[in-house]
């Protein structure tokens, strides 16, 4: 939902005083995000092991952690909480599902977070188009932040990505007439590996693929009112005639016939 203010379900800031007027425990059933500025404010949760942060940090809640707010005694805290329907996958990834996330800022962390969020607030109450854009650059921000404390390791590289990265080098290079060998070369693997990479990504044969992306490039190519001749140079037939058996067998009628029904349509 980027630029999107409608992805904002609920915010707000100023002085709290949570340990006289605490928050009750539930689920939010949004993801919460929760700056505290200055003061003690903290969740109030049953989470096994769970140690609140000090200021200034940053809370994140997944939609199904059940917490309140408190705060010792009548201390204040200084907060921002904005209440987000969805926020970025990478971030996400890092919430565990009814945890607390708990990210302790910087003093230059804090300014920029401080930018960003007047920034959002301001953009709000003047009605402004961009806000839905700033409230994306605070959850990016976000998100780069908590995955710059501790980076995962590496996702394992699925059969199914490489597949699809391999795929759009082949449509992105088939001006140059790319092989099957060619593929396994731009995927850095052997003709062979290539082979089973595609098997377990549950995918045609590359050859079987590479033709088939040809074929869809033809299509592209004659609609946009190219001679024959032309499309069967720039997809690697040896001439007209090659080309148009090949695609007269993949689309069942040949390369002028397929052109002027699909323009009569």
């Amino acid at each position: 939902m980027f630029g999107a203010s409608g992805n904002l379900a609920y915010w707000a800031r100023g002085t709290r005083t949570y340990g006289l007027r605490p928050v009750l425990g539930r689920a939010r059933g949004f993801w919460e995000l929760q700056w505290i500025i200055a003061g003690g404010a903290r969740p109030e949760r049953d989470e096994a092991g769970f140690a609140p942060g000090a200021p200034p940090c940053l809370y994140v809640s997944h939609p199904d952690s059940s917490h309140g707010w408190t705060d010792d005694g009548a201390g204040e805290s200084e907060v921002f909480v904005l209440h987000f329907r969805s926020v970025p996958p990478e971030l996400a990834a890092r919430v565990a599902p009814a945890r607390t996330l708990v990210v302790k800022l910087a003093a230059a962390e804090r300014r920029a977070a401080l930018v960003r969020l007047e920034e959002a607030w301001a953009l709000a109450g003047a009605g402004d188009a961009r806000l839905g854009l700033k409230l994306d650059q605070v959850l990016v921000e976000t998100a780069l932040l908590v995955l710059g404390r501790s980076a995962p390791a590496a996702p394992a590289d699925l059969p199914a990505d490489r597949v699809e990265r391999v795929l759009h080098w082949v449509e992105e290079n088939l001006g140059e007439n790319p092989s099957v060998d060619d593929m396994a070369r731009a995927a850095g693997v052997s003709s062979a590996h290539l082979r089973r990479l595609f098997a377990e990504a549950g995918r045609p044969a590359p050859r079987a693929e590479l033709a088939r992306l040809k074929m869809e490039a033809a299509r592209r190519c004659l609609l946009a009112g190219w001679k024959l001749e032309r499309v069967a140079e720039y997809l690697g037939f040896s001439e007209a005639s090659a080309f148009s058996r090949a695609f007269s067998a993949a689309s069942g009628c040949s390369p002028r016939v397929w052109r002027a029904r699909e323009r009569s349509l």
